[in-house]
């Protein structure tokens, strides 16, 4: 009797604690029982604020003022030793069109030769177009006139102008100058050269060779 009475107990019991489980598990599982202990905030990034920039229309050549045209600057040279050799040309140039400078130039030159006794000055002038083959490649065409000292039949030290037409070209870098626009390694050749003679027939000429090299800021 005893027995059964306890075997009802313990049935009574699992009974109630199973409806207590199963309660608290549909609580549990209840959508709206549901805690986020730890809830999860998406990072919302800035907008970013992009301001269009309008870009400036790219002014005409031709509209270009006076003063955006003009190009100043001056080749130079120097040799020390027993031949001194120094050349300081001043230019101003203006570009007619995109690729094409026009230009003159003064020179001044002292050369003074140790071996053969010469200790000379020259002064001249010269005239130039530069063409714009590619942006780093220019040809140039130049006439230089350069008065100098010769020797004639009947005077020692007589003052006598050459003219020197030289054709060549330029390996250009630019700079970004307002008036200096590029440094230009420069190679020209003087077609003059053997025909500036003295009487003697020595050459006068103030340069050693029919190429001419110089370094040219303009």
């Amino acid at each position: 009797m005893k027995s059964k009475i306890l075997l009802l107990f313990t049935c009574c019991t699992l009974t109630l604690l199973s409806h207590a489980i199963y309660a608290q598990d549909n609580d549990y599982y209840r959508p709206d029982s549901l805690r986020n202990e730890n809830p999860v905030t998406e990072e919302k990034q800035p907008a970013e604020n992009r301001e269009v920039r309008e870009k400036k229309p790219e002014v005409d050549f031709k509209q270009l003022p006076f003063i955006d045209r003009v190009r100043l600057g001056g080749s130079f040279g120097l040799s020390l030793g027993t031949v001194t050799n120094v050349n300081l040309s001043p230019m101003a140039g203006y570009e007619l069109t995109e690729k094409l400078v026009a230009g003159v130039g003064l020179t001044g030159m002292y050369y003074k030769s140790r071996y053969f006794g010469v200790n000379q000055f020259y002064y001249g002038g010269r005239a130039f177009l530069m063409y714009s083959v590619v942006p780093m490649v220019n040809l140039i065409g130049e006439l230089e006139a350069m008065n100098v000292e010769t020797d004639t039949f009947t005077k020692y030290d007589v003052r006598k102008w050459l003219a020197s037409p030289m054709l060549g070209a330029a390996y250009s870098q630019p700079v970004g100058g307002k008036f200096i626009k590029a440094v230009h390694f420069t190679v020209l050749y003087n077609f003059n050269y053997n025909n500036q003679l003295d009487d003697y027939g020595n050459n006068i000429s103030p340069y050693a060779s029919p190429f001419v090299f110089r370094i040219t800021f303009l």
